[in-house]
């Protein structure tokens, strides 16, 4: 049965309840690793119609360079010189924002050593900044008195429970290393994990727990929904669902078997009776089909060993010339460029330049920060003064999503009973010019 709480109007809830028992350093969610997988219905919430969605794009997006590099470009950009407590002052009229050293807050200082973090922010950022879905998880203490331990719990590896239709919530979430179409809420490979609203307040969060028994929650943090229910769909997952990622990706796998095979696209091998009747003598004649056929097998498999491939470059064919009967020239061999007016060399360069502006734009990385164009080529890296204005704008981007990620701070302050007037952040580095700052950097709160 599950259990549903009402407090100031706001109604949240978990599924069948779980007895925890913690040592010191708390229990997060695990689950045993099934190698060949395992069969998803029932309560769970497919991400995908396959539920591999997770993977599928991964896998694509782990083949592209524009995507790999500009998302993590955008995780740096996220994270910033690391998150920093700081407070506030009112001076003449003008917020005044003062570092806060970890030192003079020693109850922090322990809770941040003991759960890394700073590791923990970089790791849920790379899910918000891939999937614009992040899963934070919170272990409580025996008397539900504070958040003892915190850790990600990998997007990619997480899915929903079905709204339940009696109270219109989302009440669980499930943890599994590899989810299956018809993997089932009630396997030995599946963790669930009691979900709470975000928007719930660190006191509604308290109450709720003592009053349920709850000692482990994970409330989702996400980028704004537009018209999704469960799974964000985000905007920079266009390039994946329109082909562009894959488009790019096929071009290498083309290039190179090109570049293995130019020779048949380039030359014609002309290879004269008379060499074999010169070179075998009055053997040839006496040869029969068979014997003759493999020679001439054996000789043209060396020569394209001899001139196929970027390493044979430059090599060349001798060959005897011979008088015929008639007392004309004869070449043995002859090998002869062949005009390609429809040459291959060079096509799908122009098509890869566009799809990595397609992927950067989508992913929203300036090309002035990246540079983008064809390998080999001109890139349109810009000057100084485009990526000093390009960053600025981007940190000025950021700051509505390290608001979600602050979300996690904000319910360990409130809850755990630290300094209200503590204030997290993300330290930003400005590009400056020399003049201004002889280092070209200048760090911000």
């Amino acid at each position: 049965m599950s259990n549903l709480y009402e407090h100031n109007h706001i109604h949240f809830g978990t599924g069948t309840q779980a007895t925890f028992v913690f040592s010191g350093k708390g229990n997060h969610t695990s689950a045993p690793i099934e190698e060949t997988g395992i069969s998803t219905t029932g309560k769970i919430v497919k991400w995908g119609d396959d539920n591999q969605y997770p993977k599928r794009f991964l896998d694509v997006v782990k083949k592209n360079g524009a995507a790999g590099s500009s998302y993590r470009f955008n995780r740096a950009a996220h994270y910033g010189q690391g998150f920093r407590l700081m407070k506030s002052t009112d001076k003449n009229g003008k917020e005044d924002r003062q570092i806060v050293s970890l030192n003079s807050e020693p109850e922090i200082r322990a809770f941040f050593r003991r759960n890394k973090i700073h590791r923990v922010f970089t790791e849920i950022i790379t899910d918000l900044e891939t999937f614009d879905l992040g899963w934070p998880e919170y272990i409580l203490t025996n008397d539900y008195s504070k958040i003892y331990s915190l850790r990600r719990l990998q997007t990619a590896k997480m899915r929903f429970e079905k709204i339940n239709p009696k109270t219109g919530i989302i009440e669980n979430s499930y943890f599994c290393h590899n989810w299956k179409s018809t993997t089932s809420a009630d396997s030995e490979y599946v963790s669930k994990i009691p979900v709470i609203d975000n928007y719930c307040s660190a006191e509604e969060v308290k109450e709720y727990c003592k009053r349920n028994k709850v000692h482990k929650f994970t409330m989702p943090i996400f980028y704004p929904l537009i018209d999704e229910t469960y799974y964000p769909e985000p905007s920079h997952h266009s390039v994946f669902r329109n082909g562009w990622m894959e488009v790019v990706n096929a071009i290498p796998e083309y290039k190179k078997h090109f570049s293995e095979n130019q020779l048949n696209v380039k030359y014609m091998v002309y290879i004269s009776e008379e060499y074999f009747k010169r070179t075998y003598g009055d053997d040839w004649d006496k040869f029969d089909t068979t014997k003759k056929m493999d020679i001439r097998k054996n000789l043209k498999d060396a020569i394209d060993a001899h001139l196929a491939g970027n390493k044979n470059a430059g090599k060349s064919i001798q060959s005897t010339v011979f008088r015929d009967n008639n007392n004309n020239w004869v070449k043995g061999i002859e090998v002869v460029p062949l005009k390609d007016e429809n040459s291959s060399e060079g096509k799908g360069l122009l098509d890869s330049s566009a799809g990595n502006s397609e992927i950067m734009s989508a992913i929203g990385v300036d090309p002035n920060l990246m540079g983008v164009g064809i390998p080999g080529g001109k890139l349109n890296g810009g000057s100084g003064s485009d990526k000093r204005e390009a960053m600025s704008i981007l940190n000025s981007l950021f700051k509505t999503k390290r608001e979600t990620t602050l979300d996690i701070w904000r319910l360990l302050r409130d809850y755990n009973g630290w300094d209200e007037n503590l204030e997290g952040d993300f330290a930003v580095t400005n590009l400056t010019t020399l003049d201004k700052n002889p280092t070209g950097t200048q760090n911000e709160i």
